[in-house]
């Protein structure tokens, strides 16, 4: 049974602003729970059950008003969903008066219902629908009885292929959410679901990775207009719809790096990161502190460093990136050897050197 109490004041204030006449509602056990005249509140109205017995408008005469228990003359028409009767709407008033009222009263007052149910019935869906893509996406439910969840929640397992995570440091309402859906253009069957307070999982079908760059660098602008906000977003690789798990877990990877670079990356484009990824956290501390430990307090040289390993070109090019004097960049890296006690030049101390400091950012933004 729908619970009209749920949204009665909500259609008395709604009706009220409209109609120069005093509203209630009434409850299937003929008890009001919403009106425009607080002193009826939660009075019996016998008149009520009438008209829902009868599934009928009915005119609240003096006579009846006399001889029905709390009825006031006027007009009450009983709310009917699927053939049964949820309770009544009425106005009070001279009936001749309030009878031009009554089609739009109980249009409004239907409306309302039936908007309310229609907006429950797809929070459940999507409920059911986040429960079964949770266990879908932990990889610890049986495939059988995913298979059967799957179609009876009517999804269309052949379509979907891959998992994004974007991070967004907020929480997203329904109605944000709605937005979101209706603003992307990677495909008209994605998903999008809020996955924890500062995180949006999009289940993604089928499309073409040129496509997918160009729709989810779109879809990126829009969110970063939208909340002013750093976005980092996550793309795990292709993958049957029962293995989604892996994609899940390659997504998380790639958010991790792309936290780290500011970008949008792609699980398939990682090298050195994906070896990188799941290192023992003792072993990682160990590893930068013989690497570049004397440099950790010192992040500008730090940073000097790393601009002088990834850049191809020469120290001028790099000074003026760093909006510094050549000579200064060239006594930050004198200085980057005498503190580290290595030749910087070395091929394998470069590579030991981009490494830790991968290590070292990747550490830092956990």
């Amino acid at each position: 049974m729908f619970d009209l109490q749920i949204i009665g004041t909500k259609i008395v204030r709604e009706l009220g602003e409209l109609i120069d006449q005093h509203v209630v509602v009434i409850d299937h056990n003929g008890f009001i729970i919403a009106s425009t005249d607080m002193s009826r509140m939660n009075q019996f109205h016998e008149g009520a059950l009438i008209a829902m017995k009868n599934k009928e408008v009915m005119h609240m005469t003096k006579e009846l008003s006399a001889q029905l228990k709390g009825v006031r003359e006027g007009l009450v028409m009983p709310l009917v969903i699927e053939d049964t009767p949820i309770g009544v709407i009425g106005v009070t008033g001279q009936p001749f008066e309030i009878e031009k009222y009554g089609k739009l009263v109980q249009k409004i007052t239907q409306f309302f219902v039936e908007d309310f149910l229609m907006h429950r019935k797809k929070e459940r869906e999507t409920k059911m629908f986040e429960l079964f893509l949770l266990d879908l996406l932990n990889g610890q439910v049986n495939q059988l009885l995913l298979e059967q969840r799957a179609e009876m929640l009517n999804i269309e397992t052949d379509l979907y292929d891959r998992v994004i995570i974007i991070q967004l440091n907020r929480r997203i309402d329904e109605k944000g959410m709605d937005y979101l859906r209706a603003i992307q253009i990677i495909h008209p069957q994605l998903h999008i679901f809020q996955w924890s307070f500062d995180k949006l999982v999009l289940l993604v079908p089928k499309v073409t990775r040129i496509h997918l760059e160009q729709t989810l660098h779109s879809f990126n602008r829009k969110l970063v207009k939208l909340y002013d906000d750093e976005i980092f977003i996550g793309v795990g690789n292709s993958h049957s719809f029962f293995a989604l798990n892996e994609s899940y877990n390659e997504a998380s990877i790639a958010l991790t790096v792309a936290v780290e670079n500011r970008q949008i990356v792609f699980e398939e484009d990682l090298k050195l990161e994906l070896l990188l990824s799941d290192l023992d956290e003792q072993k990682v501390g160990n590893f930068i502190c013989r690497t570049i430990g004397s440099l950790i307090e010192e992040e500008e040289l730090i940073y000097n460093l790393e601009m002088w390993l990834k850049s191809k070109g020469g120290l001028q090019e790099i000074a003026d990136a760093l909006h510094i004097h050549k000579n200064t960049l060239k006594y930050r890296l004198k200085k980057i050897e005498k503190l580290l006690n290595i030749d910087i030049n070395n091929n394998e101390n470069k590579l030991e050197l981009m490494i830790a400091i991968l290590l070292f950012r990747k550490r830092k933004s956990v």
